[in-house]
């Protein structure tokens, strides 16, 4: 096998320790500049990492101090507040490119992106001016919570109004990186079946200018209170929690937008590419290992298999190229939903591949292959629609018909 064949080589308490100034882009100013900077920190960093990462109890600090100090933290932040304001073609690369290395930092960090983004694109200033900086120094960072309002029935997370602003009544559940995160940007359903988005710490006493016409007895606060990690068999070491709510308030102010069941919707179906990344980074790492392992065993069917996966992910990945340049075509998103279904399949076969080609190393905890199988299972499942499903088991039925 030639080489050609194989290619897939302080406000408030710091949230990691990470020793970073307040502007964390570490003159990584080009597109080109920030794709090499998570190259970097996946190969010496995330990579070397993973098998450990991967079976800790909660989310690999020195993984993120490495992010924060190449900016990879900042990517949706506007650059006024320290932020490298990323286009959404890089962000794709990047997490990509760190998916190959890491699956689980690589889902926890992507947490981060959204409710800083939506940060930064909401109304408030005072609110930007206090959060931006250190979101994007990695000083502190910001999980969501909104997957729940994509459920059938009545809602598991409610925001009542009152006067000044709202209480949350429910469950937020999958918040993913809770302890390591300590605010969150939560979605809540409206009385008449909208929903809104709110921004809120754990410890509102951190940000007393944010609060400042709130009154001094914390029981009128709320409570907030957070179950102990979900064990997950893929992405373990998440610190994925359910948080309960109890008449916890959040000012107006605090309000980011509000959208709809239709709205949402629509952004799934515009955004149905977006969640290729992680598989197509997992498929990437079983590619360069079954590479690998092809150099080291002279069994002809793991060479012919390294060489057929790395084509079809050469494929999958030109197709993914294409489709996300065409939003506005009639035809993107059955095209897209066919190419996301491919890619979360691609991610299975050639984890499972590398199972095969590894033998009974594959089986030890120490061994790659078994962590990307895991991580290919939870891909299969993570943002999923009910079209999305739908595609994902018409491939599975018909996977002995190529592409």
């Amino acid at each position: 096998m030639t080489q050609g064949n194989c290619r897939h080589d302080q406000h408030s308490a710091d949230a990691i320790g990470a020793a970073v100034p307040p502007d964390a882009s570490n003159g990584a100013d080009t597109d080109a500049e920030i794709l090499a900077a998570a190259r970097r920190v996946g190969t010496t960093v995330l990579g070397p990492n993973a098998e450990r990462t991967d079976q800790a109890d909660s989310p690999n600090l020195e993984n993120f101090r490495a992010l924060a100090e190449a900016g990879l933290l900042a990517m949706a932040i506007p650059r006024a507040f320290g932020g490298l304001d990323v286009s959404g073609a890089t962000q794709r690369s990047v997490t990509e490119v760190l998916a190959s290395h890491c699956g689980v930092t690589t889902f926890t960090q992507a947490q981060h992106h959204g409710p800083s983004r939506m940060i930064a694109n909401g109304p408030n200033d005072a609110l930007k001016r206090r959060l931006l900086p250190d979101l994007a120094a990695g000083r502190s960072l910001c999980a969501i919570s909104f997957a729940h309002l994509r459920r059938p029935g009545p809602p598991v997370l409610r925001a009542d109004p009152i006067p000044g602003g709202y209480r949350l009544n429910g469950k937020a559940p999958w918040v993913t990186g809770w302890g390591l995160m300590n605010q969150v940007v939560f979605g809540a359903t409206l009385p008449e079946g909208r929903f809104v988005y709110l921004w809120s710490p754990a410890r509102r006493e951190e940000f007393p200018e944010l609060f400042p016409d709130f009154p001094d007895d914390i029981a009128l606060w709320g409570n907030l209170r957070a179950s102990p990690p979900l064990q997950l068999c893929a992405m373990n070491a998440s610190a994925t929690a359910e948080l309960s709510l109890e008449g916890w308030f959040i000012p107006t102010a605090h309000v980011l937008s509000e959208s709809d069941t239709e709205t949402m919707r629509r952004n799934d179906r515009n955004g149905v590419l977006g969640a290729t990344t992680m598989p197509l980074g997992c498929a990437a790492a079983s590619v360069r290992l079954l590479c690998e392992t092809a150099e080291k065993r002279n069994i002809s069917a793991v060479q012919r298999a390294a060489v057929s996966f790395q084509s079809e992910w050469d494929d999958a990945a030109a197709q993914v190229g294409e489709w996300s340049g065409k939003g506005s075509d009639p035809q993107f998103f059955e095209n897209g939903v066919r190419v996301r279904a491919w890619c979360i399949e691609l991610a299975v076969r050639a984890a499972l591949a590398l199972v095969a080609a590894s033998s009974g190393a594959a089986n030890l905890l120490t061994h790659p292959a078994q962590r990307l199988l895991r991580e290919a299972m939870f891909y299969t499942v993570q943002a999923q629609t009910h079209e999305v499903m739908d595609a994902t088991l018409a491939r599975l039925e018909n996977s002995h018909i190529h592409e």
